[in-house]
């Protein structure tokens, strides 16, 4: 039953039944439900109200401080009832004194008080004519929400920065001003004059000095009171969003992003000349389309990386066996992850060295790579939203080197290869801007070894007009040493103390594979295009790559 109006009689709600609405009765009496809250308002009883053992008095509360009070003119029986608090989640650290009873007399208690929310307590305060309610924390850890363990490491990290409601001053006397001040030696109170008794209360001036007792109170984090007035649910999803957890494998993205500049070197290097043509030189120039992504198996929470971009690069001949070249590349990256995105602006710049003795071949190439990196995080969670920006500087490096052996059976170009190589990532200290769930990171470097044991195949044909056809295929094992899971050392900034978040290990194996064709337009120009991919258990990259070479 809803009541809106008024009935002029007795009310008694039976074990099954509930009764809600902000209308009047004579009496009543709940050996069921009651419904109370903001929206459908508190009954008003002219008489005496009676809830039974087995009634459940549901009393809803918001975190702007929304309730509805129960008005009893005569005497509340409130019988070892049940109080079951719905609190809608919000922000309750500060929540004001809630009102469930007003009556001219308060008689019994309540048996049993329970919230939905996790991490606050419903504390009733109770006297002779009312029944008041307030929330506090509870001794319920931040640590059992976490589902992860990056979640773990913040709710470790900002536990015990509540509860963090400020107590209110005590009221200062004008007489005490000299004392108060006196306790800050960097405040002097001003003389005060004597004045006749009576003017002391209506014109003697406020001392300039009694603004300065109060010590200031730092404000609460309004991102950490809005989990402590969530529900477990909600909590856990919000542990996650605060954690920042996507900064770890930044590393990882942006050494995946730019795996095609050592690749497109080795395949310039890996180039040959037609057998009628004598060239001291070449310029080639790459276009670079490349994705993939970290912890493929996380699905929407994997952090995606999509790269385009061009690398330019020249080598020319000192010896009948030594090439030496350059490169310069510009490539711009896309980082997409659970409501995070990122941008890197990268320059690259390198060097290589080709060894040509017969069949043997060996490669050698080194790239400096410098990035321009932006992030956004949208956290949003229980009525709290907030939209964090950060802007870094990073740094890479790459070595590596390959020697191969050709064993031209036949019309084949049959090359088994072994490629060793190092890459390296520095990223320095940086801040968010934003509310109170921006984070500080502190720099972050994190490299490794890798070795890759592989074949390349290719075939050529002739065409008309003296254009050759060259299909090529390359596959290799990889596999990677040393640290390949990446960790970042952070904290919300003003809030804690600083913890480490790990990111996605990178798979120690994983499978290569290139497959490209080559077609030489004239005997000094050359176009090409090629794929390549690398896929692991968690995860995966592939490069799509145009090419065009002149001889010289």
């Amino acid at each position: 039953m809803t009541n809106s109006g008024v009935v002029n009689g007795q009310v008694h709600v039976r074990e099954k039944a509930s009764f809600s609405g902000n209308g009047t009765v004579e009496f009543l009496s709940i050996a069921g439900q009651l419904e109370v809250g903001p929206e459908t308002g508190a009954p008003s009883v002219t008489q005496d109200f009676s809830l039974a053992e087995t009634a459940e008095l549901i009393y809803g509360v918001n975190a702007d401080g929304g309730s509805s009070t129960i008005n009893v003119e005569g005497t509340a029986l409130l019988n070892n009832a049940t109080l079951t608090v719905a609190g809608v989640p919000g922000e309750y650290i500060e929540a004001r004194e809630h009102t469930v009873i007003r009556a001219g007399k308060i008689e019994g208690t309540f048996g049993t008080v329970s919230s939905n929310l996790a991490f606050m307590t419903a504390t009733l305060s109770p006297t002779d004519t009312q029944v008041n309610l307030t929330y506090a924390r509870n001794d319920v850890p931040l640590k059992q929400a976490a589902t992860t363990e990056n979640g773990q490491e913040l709710a470790a990290h900002i536990e015990a920065l509540q509860p963090v409601k400020p107590a209110a001053p005590a009221p200062i006397d004008v007489p005490t001003v000299a004392l108060a001040a006196g306790a800050r030696p960097v405040i002097e109170a001003p003389a005060i004059k004597p004045v006749e008794p009576p003017k002391i209360t209506s014109t003697a001036p406020k001392p300039t000095g009694q603004l300065q007792t109060t010590q200031p109170v730092a404000k609460p984090n309004a991102a950490i009171n809005a989990l402590l007035g969530s529900d477990m649910m909600t909590a856990a999803s919000a542990i996650d969003q605060l954690s920042g957890y996507n900064t770890a494998d930044l590393g990882n993205a942006t050494l995946s992003s730019i795996a095609p500049i050592s690749s497109g070197m080795l395949s310039a290097m890996g180039q040959k000349n037609p057998g009628s043509v004598h060239a001291d030189g070449q310029v080639w120039v790459q276009a670079i389309g490349n994705s993939g992504s970290i912890g493929k198996q996380l699905g929407s929470y994997a952090l995606k990386h999509s790269t385009k971009g061009v690398m330019l690069g020249t080598d020319w001949a000192i010896s009948p066996d030594w090439r030496l070249g350059i490169i310069g590349g510009k490539t711009q990256t896309r980082l997409d992850g659970q409501q995070f995105d990122g941008r890197l602006d990268s320059w690259h710049l390198g060097a290589y060295a080709l060894r040509q003795d017969g069949p043997w071949a060996l490669r050698l190439g080194a790239v400096y790579g410098n990035h321009d990196g932006s992030t956004k995080r949208h956290v949003l969670f229980n009525g709290f939203r907030d939209r964090l920006k950060g802007r870094y500087d990073a740094n890479t490096q790459q070595v590596f080197g390959q020697l191969g052996y050709n064993l031209n059976i036949g019309h084949f170009d049959i090359e088994p290869y072994i490629d060793l190589g190092y890459q390296r990532y520095q990223r320095d200290r940086y801040s968010e801007n934003g509310g109170d769930a921006a984070l500080q990171f502190n720099g972050q470097t994190q490299d490794y070894f890798h070795s890759n044991l592989g074949l390349h195949l290719a075939r050529s044909f002739s065409l008309d007009q003296g254009m050759r056809l060259t299909p090529r295929l390359s596959l290799g094992w990889k596999h990677l040493y040393g640290e390949t899971r990446g960790a970042s050392r952070q904290g919300l900034a003003g809030a804690g103390k600083s913890y480490t978040v790990e990111g996605v290990e990178l798979d120690r194996d994983s499978l290569l594979f290139e497959t490209g064709l080559d077609l030489a337009v004239s005997p000094r120009h050359t176009l090409g295009v090629s794929y390549k991919g690398e896929t692991g258990q968690d995860n995966r990259n592939g490069a799509l790559m145009g090419q065009w070479r002149m001889m010289f």
